[in-house]
């Protein structure tokens, strides 16, 4: 391990070095043979330093996955199936297998971004202008009665005083707003953060379905993986169930991993536990029993994301004309609260 603390890859540095180390040992080139080439072409920075130490433990162990495992940017299960790989003499396989899984872990994340992003753009948006609204033009208003002999109160009142105090105190409102946003990250990046945000967005039925749906495609998809590259299934379900990293999973995991124990039928157990439901359950059972399971759970794995996929869009479909309208509204009110009682002053002078 270098001095410096490195950050675990993305799914699409993951991705990316699996298809290329993949491709190249396809072709029959050797572990050191394929970094050294991915050295070659780095463009410095720190995937250099990664690929320069990766390239001296190679050369000193001969073994990928001990590089892998002690640069310490590789997650887990994938230093697993790396190890598993080269006692199998399938890293070949292996690291297609994980180009393949990150490359749909890459799709469900731009899915999900896009789902939260224009939304949230549309907030910043609406509070932008309604902070305009009340710090800049209701003053401009407040100026225009007293010049015609009225005063604002009521409603517009309220905006005004609204729009006079953040203007009073900007710098202030400024740091709050910073450390309630650096509050907001930190508590996301930490376990109970995590957990309990997930626990609120599941009152949402909508969320929970969408959710359940990226949580089912993660763990098909993860077990097509695994179990693909030669790894048993007990193996197999520990090490999708860190993938998925859902809590609603590990219960289900475990009944998997039971109804298995007693049955010995993986498309069974997968029904059994509710993983794989209806028409998803019975393609499982059909898999095992032709052994076909692994392209079974690709296909399962692919329709669950396509499914998420259209919850996500028709869940941006409904939200981006609701923030249009909502805005439109606070926007209309701001505007009426001040127009009415300065249509009603000038119409009082003719």
């Amino acid at each position: 391990m270098g001095e410096n603390i490195r950050k675990k890859l993305t799914s699409e540095e993951l991705y990316a070095f699996s298809d290329e180390m993949g491709m190249m040992i396809s072709s029959g080139v050797s572990s050191i043979q394929a970094i050294t080439m991915m050295l070659d072409e780095s463009q410095g920075g720190e995937e250099k330093e990664l690929l320069t130490q990766m390239e001296q433990i190679v050369g000193e162990t001969g073994s990928l996955s001990r590089a892998i495992e002690q640069v310490e940017v590789f997650p887990d299960y994938f230093v697993e199936m790396v190890k598993m790989g080269e006692t199998t003499g399938k890293m070949d396989t292996v690291l297609t297998n994980l180009a393949a899984h990150y490359s749909r872990e890459m799709a469900i994340s731009n899915a999900i971004r896009s789902a939260v992003t224009y939304p949230l753009m549309m907030v910043v948006m609406m509070l932008v202008i309604i902070i305009v609204l009340v710090t800049e033009i209701m003053p401009v208003f407040n100026r225009v009665f007293k010049q015609l002999g009225g005063t604002m109160d009521g409603l517009s009142g309220g905006f005004l005083a609204v729009g006079l105090f953040m203007k009073a105190h900007g710098v202030l409102l400024l740091i709050i707003l910073l450390a309630v946003i650096i509050y907001v990250i930190a508590l996301n990046k930490s376990e109970w953060g995590k957990s309990r945000r997930i626990t609120l967005l599941y009152r949402s039925r909508r969320f929970k379905s969408i959710h359940s749906k990226i949580s089912t495609s993660r763990f098909a998809s993860a077990m097509a993986m695994t179990l693909s590259s030669g790894m048993d299934v007990m193996q197999a379900l520990d090490v999708s169930g860190r993938i998925v990293d859902a809590p609603e999973f590990e219960t289900k995991i475990e009944k998997c991993k039971d109804a298995f124990a007693e049955s010995m039928d993986i498309g069974k157990a997968f029904s059994l536990s509710g993983i794989f439901g209806g028409l998803y359950g019975r393609m499982a059972i059909l898999g095992a029993k032709t052994g076909n399971m692994e392209t079974v759970l690709e296909k399962v794995a692919s329709t669950y994301q396509e499914e998420a996929d259209d919850e996500i869009n028709d869940f941006i479909a409904v939200v981006e004309p609701t923030l249009v309208i909502i805005l439109s509204v606070i926007v209309g009110i701001i505007l009426l609260s001040v127009m009415l009682p300065l249509l009603n002053i000038m119409s009082g002078m003719i």
